[in-house]
């Protein structure tokens, strides 16, 4: 198994339902290990709003694969590309700093 990045560009405006359909996918894929960490990126200057994840798999091929049946993907409604991430160094409290008013939840 590997580490990867996913980045996600959004293609179009998400639906309450569309929001809830990709969390219903995304926790269970949290449960499993798959995911790491998942959020989003705020539109800066031309780049527009975008999502970011960390998530294991066997390769680039097979994260792809799982990230075809997400929702947004399935709707036409982001377009994503993943990279391979060797993490190096790693800091203490991440729970501490992964937490807040905008953490929609805690899987695991």
């Amino acid at each position: 198994m590997a580490l990867f990045v996913m980045i996600g560009e959004y293609t179009g405006e998400l639906s309450e339902d569309l929001l809830d359909a990709h969390i219903a996918w995304l926790v269970p894929r949290f449960e499993a290990g798959t995911f790491l960490v998942s959020g989003g990126l705020d539109a800066v200057g031309d780049k527009p709003a975008s999502a970011l994840a960390i998530m294991e798999a066997e390769d680039r091929e097979d994260a792809l694969r799982i990230l075809d049946s997400e929702p947004f993907f399935q709707a036409g409604k982001i377009a994503h590309d993943v990279v391979p991430f060797h993490a190096r160094v790693r800091g203490t409290g991440l729970d501490e700093r992964f937490s807040g008013p905008d953490l929609l939840r805690v899987v695991g």
